[in-house]
């Protein structure tokens, strides 16, 4: 049956989409439960990084169900009702998509709303809309050049053509390439050595990323100052100092 999986994994919460008859394509109570899972996590103090990825081996999700936009074509262009898809990009909490197949349309935008992509040697990233006369939304257009030059977004977008992972590296749409069957174990590798880090700290690395991207260079270091005033006060920076001098892990707050 189709649904979306959660399970913790020590400080991580790993979410995953299961539809495997149909590549993880997602239906509206699929959805649904995606937007449910994260904005959970988001105010769950024990869950410090969050895992998505997709169940079996073909898949991390081919997008929609499209038997079901059919029915309510309307619903692909809705952007209440594909919030879930692009929520992870505005939470405080750091995401990684663990792909484990094909990440194509609401796959792809997905990947790019998560702010680390760690891909299995079998996978690849599409943008379909223009094959199928849909425009490419979530991010498509708006994010996707933020991760890899212009040209290159505008030719993976106006081709639809599949991007393998292998590509995906080498113009920074991917951070890791490993064998197939091990990209879960990896995302969770980086995320518990995130989570054992000031959460106060990534979430404002996170935003600043964010101001960079949206604002512009001189914004982002009116934040850094700002923002390391704010965090220098806090007591993650005594106790990271602490456990520094004293060769020691830190225990963050």
């Amino acid at each position: 049956m189709a649904d979306i999986h959660s399970r913790m994994e020590g400080s991580v919460l790993v979410i995953t989409i299961d539809n495997q008859p149909k590549r993880n394509a997602f239906s509206h109570a699929m959805t649904e439960k995606l937007g449910t899972l994260l904005k959970q996590a988001e105010s769950d103090p024990a869950v410090r990084c969050v895992v998505i990825t997709g169940a079996g081996d073909r898949a991390f999700s081919s997008g929609h169900d499209l038997n079901e936009m059919l029915e309510d074509i309307d619903n692909a262009s809705d952007e209440s009702l594909n919030e879930p898809f692009v929520y992870p990009r505005k939470m405080r909490k750091p995401t990684i998509a663990a792909i484990n197949g094909h990440a194509h349309a609401v796959g792809l935008i997905m990947a790019l709303a998560c702010d680390i992509r760690v891909c299995e040697e079998h996978s690849d990233f599409a943008a379909p809309g223009a094959r199928i006369g849909l425009l490419p939304i979530g991010g498509q257009i708006s994010v996707l050049p933020w991760i890899v030059p212009l040209g290159v977004a505008y030719e993976i977008l106006a081709t639809g053509r599949r991007v393998t992972a292998q590509e995906a590296l080498r113009i920074g749409l991917a951070n890791h390439v490993v064998p197939t069957g091990e990209g879960l174990s990896k995302a969770l590798e980086i995320a518990h050595a995130i989570a054992a880090n000031s959460a106060g700290v990534v979430a404002a690395i996170k935003e600043g990323l964010s101001i960079l991207a949206q604002q512009g260079g001189a914004a982002a270091e009116r934040f850094e100052w700002t923002d390391s005033r704010r965090l220098q006060a806090e007591p993650d920076a005594v106790e990271g100092m602490k456990a520094f001098l004293e060769k020691r892990a830190p225990k963050f707050a």
